[in-house]
């Protein structure tokens, strides 16, 4: 009975020690809900996607690199691009796989070799001090690349609301580019009343005072004879009629 219970402890420590260094061994798994923990520590990302060639091919060194990662106190991790389109966009990935150094906050894309040697000697000789760092105004913990990342989140989402209609709905290509011009349309109007309205709102239109002459006063001055001249008079009732002066016409038969 005994041996049945110690041979039970150690398969139980055995398989919790299993599980335990795969877990450490495994690259960390992140996404935009927990992306934010790489700004602490020192990190190694990788940007892949599962149909991309090169990244199926880059996956065992990746995770040969994760295993003596944690030994050398940084952190190793894999970005599924698919799955997390915001993180695409913060990041500015338009290559696959794309690597990243990050280093409390400070973000540096890797753009060595891609053998298990190479990453280890940028991290061990710190060939990455070398490397310039991104500029603060595409650095992906601002708030400007958080505007890029929703307008990534956005396409996605037109992209699969597309795949929608025309995989189970089955609408034609040409009717949904007519939806989409039409809905894009629809909310330019709308966007450009409202910001008609805001413009109104904060600054409205300013008219010149006009002045009204009160009833009683004659010309600007008020008394004074005003220096408008009537003409609506006709010159009979002047008594100054002008008189047209004719001539007699020549005939050149007549003899004087």
């Amino acid at each position: 009975m005994e041996r049945s219970v110690h041979f039970l402890l150690l398969c139980s420590i055995f398989i919790l020690n299993v599980g335990a260094d795969s877990v450490v061994n495994n690259p960390i798994i992140l996404s935009e809900d927990n992306w934010s923990n790489m700004l602490e520590g020192e990190w190694m990302v990788e940007f892949m996607a599962p149909w991309c060639p090169a990244c199926r091919g880059f996956t065992s060194t990746w995770e040969d690199f994760a295993k003596s990662g944690g030994a050398k106190g940084i952190s190793v991790a894999v970005v599924d691009v698919t799955e997390n389109p915001g993180l695409s966009g913060r990041f500015l990935v338009t290559a696959l796989p794309t690597l990243y150094h990050v280093k409390d906050g400070v973000f540096r894309q890797y753009l060595g070799g891609r053998k298990e040697q190479d990453l280890h000697e940028f991290i061990e000789e710190k060939k990455w001090e070398s490397v310039d760092e991104i500029s603060w105004w595409l650095a992906p913990s601002t708030p400007q690349m958080s505007v890029v990342s929703l307008f990534f989140k956005a396409a996605m989402g037109i992209r699969a609301f597309y795949n929608v209609m025309t995989e189970e709905y089955g609408i034609p290509e040409w009717g949904c580019y007519l939806i989409f011009a039409l809905v894009t349309i629809a909310a330019g109007l709308i966007l450009g009343l409202i910001i008609v309205c805001c413009c109104d709102l904060v600054f409205p239109t300013k008219y010149p005072p006009r002045h009204y002459q009160q009833p009683g006063h004659e010309g600007v001055d008020g008394g004074e004879e005003s220096d408008l001249i009537d003409d609506t008079k006709s010159p009979e009732a002047d008594g100054d009629i002008s008189q047209t002066r004719q001539r007699k016409p020549f005939k050149p038969d007549e003899q004087s």
